[in-house]
């Protein structure tokens, strides 16, 4: 017996009809539902395409403004440089008007200082412009002359030669058969610096302002124009006056020279 005959024996056709319309109900069903579910995954697909198109645009976009955003930064870095450039260019400038500043008033304070020595107040004023900074005491009021020499000591003078040790015994240029010969001065700690002392200031006139001396036989016999200073005032003034400083005198009334008068006659 064929198959299907013995199926159709074994179930009735009336069953095998409601089977065939359970199944053709439930093909329905699910082709309906896959169908549904279709259409579900092709929207969300096309969501997705657009999603994809609009994350590519953003995507550009973003590559866009990296690029921009790394020119950017390529830029500020060299202008950070410049600006660095700009500012250690400022500082140097800055320093250099700080040192020309420092140099200038150390020019202007030589230029405005210099000495005054009053022999009626018995005082050597250390002055900057019309301002006493300090004033020293010297002994010899008026200033004593000492040795063989007959110069005066004029109304202004200036400072030639600062020395912590000198002697009396100075340089000296001399001609010989056309040729110069140079004697520099001695200076140093020298047995034959005690005449004149320590801290020794020499002038472009016959004053010399140095310490007390420690041989008074060599400083008595040495040509100049004493002050008669402690050693205290010696070194102040040699440790403030400059090189090329003025200094001007003003004798007292019995030893100040006679002025000659000027008389103007009219034409």
């Amino acid at each position: 017996m064929r198959p299907k005959e013995k199926l159709n024996k074994e179930i009735p056709g009336g069953y095998m009809l409601a089977l065939g319309a359970v199944l053709a109900a439930l093909f329905l069903f699910a082709d309906r539902e896959i169908a549904a579910r279709i259409k579900i995954i092709q929207a969300d697909i096309r969501l997705m395409e657009s999603a994809v198109e609009a994350s590519g645009a953003s995507l550009e976009e973003l590559r866009v403004l990296r690029d921009l955003k790394s020119r950017d930064a390529v830029k500020y870095k060299e202008a950070l440089k410049g600006v660095a450039k700009s500012r250690k260019g400022a500082y140097d400038a800055g320093f250099s008007l700080q040192e020309e500043k420092r140099l200038l008033e150390k020019q202007l304070e030589i230029m405005t200082t210099y000495l005054a020595i009053n022999e009626e107040t018995g005082h050597i004023s250390l002055m900057r412009g019309d301002h006493s900074l300090k004033d020293f005491p010297f002994s010899y009021s008026p200033l004593r002359l000492f040795g063989n020499g007959t110069k005066r000591m004029p109304f202004s003078a200036r400072v030639v030669s600062k020395e912590r040790f000198a002697q009396p015994e100075r340089g000296k240029v001399e001609e010989s058969n056309g040729r110069l010969t140079w004697s520099p001065p001695q200076v140093g700690k020298d047995p034959r610096s005690g005449g004149l002392g320590e801290f020794v200031i020499f002038t472009d006139s016959p004053l010399v302002v140095h310490g007390p001396p420690l041989k008074k036989e060599m400083h008595e016999a040495y040509p100049h124009i004493c002050a008669g200073v402690t050693a205290y005032t010696a070194k102040k003034i040699f440790e403030s006056a400059f090189i090329g400083a003025k200094i001007l005198y003003q004798p007292s009334v019995k030893t100040a020279p006679a002025t000659q008068k000027t008389t103007f006659t009219k034409k």
